[in-house]
């Protein structure tokens, strides 16, 4: 009987007290095993962006200041700009500025500071200001020679300016921004993941949103063939004096010489803006035929100058020529405006998967000659002697 009882203490005991020790000790190894788990993958992601910093100092450089601001855009033709402005606001009178204006009028919102990408020489945020769209500015470049005519510009208005490598660095100078401006910016950014996210961490943290007006067309202007017969086909209907008689592929050799972070990823842009932000305002602005065909036309422009009229109905009929095949081909457009906000509760993973394949692109490009994809079609078929 006594040892009954004995024995019935004992397995109380047991219960008691080494049951759950051995609990205690079965989630201490658990848990050490999960901590090293987690401890590992931070390592490795902490190397990974360690790694990828590096990568990225060898990124793509901007041109000089001399490849900007320079020749006849199609934009730079009223009834183009007319065309733009009637596609964005409804009113050939009301451009981007003035549509932004409205819509942030309409929501009651007040821009006090913006940040300005890639400000160049600093046009943007003078006109934004004097416009009363935004209080005051921060302009960031990479370019040294912009930014001095930008801080030359400025003449008391208050912004202030910094060098800044949207490849190689995530910490914008200064905070407090409410509005961020991409303004043919981000076309020129090889690290465009790397950079958006960097964007989309400081409006996330001081709210706010995101303007964009850039070119979103095939990577450096690499048409594909079904566009470039189209141009081509529209250009031999052109009378002789409008004609664009430099009409060529464009040469990726060329543009590697010349800048080669020319829409080095803008076919990108608008895929990696999604998934950072959603759109509040979305407009697709074409350009596909009207783009390379009144860009850098001096046949056109000498025209233009002599009988303004006659130049004038020319570009019209490229307009809607524009139109007729954006319309049929829908992913063929050039340009994009767009105001967006954030999104929230991005995955840590996805962020991690995005910078991996940002760096895997980069480095396959470097050991190709910054050359990314293989040539189109409609490229080989110009330069087969070249190949």
């Amino acid at each position: 009987m006594f040892q009954k009882k004995k024995f019935a203490s004992i397995q109380k005991r047991i219960k008691l007290f080494i049951l759950p020790s051995l609990l205690f000790l079965v989630c201490f190894f658990v848990y050490s095993i999960l901590f090293k788990t987690y401890e590992t993958r931070q390592r490795q992601l902490t190397d990974f962006e360690q790694n990828a910093e590096v990568e990225r100092k060898n990124s793509i450089k901007a041109s000089s200041a001399k490849v900007y601001y320079s020749g006849t855009y199609w934009n730079d033709y009223d009834k183009v700009q007319e065309y733009l402005n009637n596609a964005i606001s409804n009113n050939i009178y009301t451009d981007w500025v003035g549509q932004l204006y409205l819509w942030k009028s309409s929501k009651n919102i007040i821009f006090k500071k913006a940040l300005i990408l890639s400000c160049g020489n600093g046009w943007v945020e003078r006109m934004l200001i004097k416009r009363g769209i935004i209080e005051s500015a921060v302009g960031i470049d990479v370019n040294d020679d912009l930014l001095l005519q930008a801080k030359l510009s400025a003449k008391g208005l208050p912004i202030r300016y910094y060098h800044f490598d949207s490849n190689l660095e995530d910490k914008f100078p200064e905070s407090g921004y409410d509005i961020v401006i991409n303004h043919a910016a981000l076309h020129h950014v090889a690290y465009i993941d790397f950079h958006i996210r960097a964007i989309y961490n400081i409006l996330q943290r001081e709210g706010g949103i995101l303007v964009n007006y850039d070119y979103v067309g095939p990577h450096r202007n690499q048409y594909s063939m079904d566009t470039w017969k189209a141009l081509n086909y529209v250009n031999e209907l052109s009378a002789p004096e409008f004609r664009h008689k430099e009409l060529k592929y464009p040469h990726l050799p060329t543009m590697l010489l010349m800048d080669p972070s020319e829409a080095v990823h803008s076919e990108l842009i608008k895929p990696t803006l999604n998934r950072y932000f959603d759109p509040l305002v979305s407009i697709s602005l074409g350009g596909a035929i009207a783009y390379p065909l009144l860009t850098h036309n001096h046949n056109l422009q000498e025209s233009y100058n002599t009988d303004k009229t006659a130049a004038n109905k020319h570009i019209e009929f490229l307009l809607g020529e524009d139109v007729k095949y954006t319309k049929k081909n829908m992913d063929s457009e050039l340009f994009w405006y767009s105001i967006m906000q954030v999104k929230r509760n991005l995955k840590e993973e996805d962020l991690s998967q995005w910078t991996g394949i940002e760096v895997q692109r980069e480095n396959l490009a470097k050991n190709k000659s910054g050359v990314y994809y293989t040539f189109t079609t409609a490229y080989r078929e110009s330069y087969q002697e070249n190949l």
